[in-house]
């Protein structure tokens, strides 16, 4: 079944005024940023949206990524709240900066779920399916559907688009990322929540995620260097299938954190290098 907005077949660019890519970092995730910048430039080139990223209080310099600094580190939902102010588009595209696209994004797919999205007045639409689908799941099309009310699933943080002044109410200060997956949802309760039904037809294809609680992936690893990327400067460890490596890796890594961004003081970062 086509939906009517899919028989006007809108282009992403009708949407440039209204939506900004918000990347949410910090400066302790540092050593991402060059690989980020490098896959997005390389699967969406012709990207329309302003793509900010979210520092703390390094220097960045880049010709596709503009920087918020937002000042020395709080918590995930103070620093998001204090970038979303200097946001005047009233969407936001979330990314995380350990989200690295690993496939060419869908201009016309992502268009048309835009589309539905703005003239349905959905809070958020969220382009990474879960695991499973949950009983009460709304499928609107063979991709997307509506998520249920009472569902935990509806504010996570994958690539979702959020009204911006939605995103900005369900902010609680104090709160990680973490924190914010699990409580969140029953504060958009009465809000409309879209998601992607299926895995093999996304719109915005990417690695999730590069880093997991500290650690380098294989796969993040295994993709960087195929591509060619150099993860620089290198403090954060490997992950490790034995627990007791990586518990030894993450301690040795909370040294090696500051140091590395001692070293980095006020030197500007070439996000557009891929190398250091």
């Amino acid at each position: 079944m086509r939906l009517p907005h899919e028989l006007r077949m809108p282009e992403l660019k009708a949407f440039a005024s209204s939506v900004a890519i918000v990347v949410s970092s910090c400066d302790a995730f540092f050593d991402a940023w060059r690989p980020f910048v490098f896959f997005f430039r390389k699967y969406w080139s012709n990207c329309p949206f302003p793509v900010y990223l979210i520092v703390n209080r390094l220097r960045v310099r880049s010709r596709i990524i503009q920087p918020i600094p937002v000042g020395p580190d709080r918590d995930w939902a103070s620093n998001m709240n204090t970038a979303l102010a200097s946001v005047s588009q009233p969407y936001i595209l979330y990314f995380q900066e350990d989200y690295f696209l690993n496939g060419a994004v869908k201009s016309d797919q992502l268009a048309q779920d835009f589309a539905y999205a703005f003239e349905n007045d959905a809070a958020s639409f969220c382009f990474y399916p879960r695991s499973q689908l949950e009983p009460n799941f709304t499928p609107l099309n063979d991709r997307f559907g509506i998520v249920p009310r009472d569902s935990d699933g509806r504010t996570r943080l994958q690539v979702t688009l959020w009204k911006k002044e939605v995103l900005q109410a369900m902010l609680r200060p104090g709160e990680t990322a973490w924190n914010m997956e699990a409580r969140g949802s029953e504060r958009t309760q009465n809000l409309l929540a879209l998601c992607y039904s299926q895995r093999h037809d996304l719109p915005v294809p990417y690695l999730m995620s590069a880093i997991v609680r500290g650690l380098w992936t294989p796969q993040a690893i295994s993709l960087c260097q195929q591509a060619g990327v150099e993860i620089h400067p290198r403090f954060r460890s490997a992950h490790s299938d034995v627990a007791w490596r990586r518990r030894l890796r993450r301690a040795l890594d909370r040294i090696k954190l500051p140091l590395a961004l001692a070293r980095q003081g006020r030197r500007v970062i070439d996000l557009d290098s891929p190398s250091g």
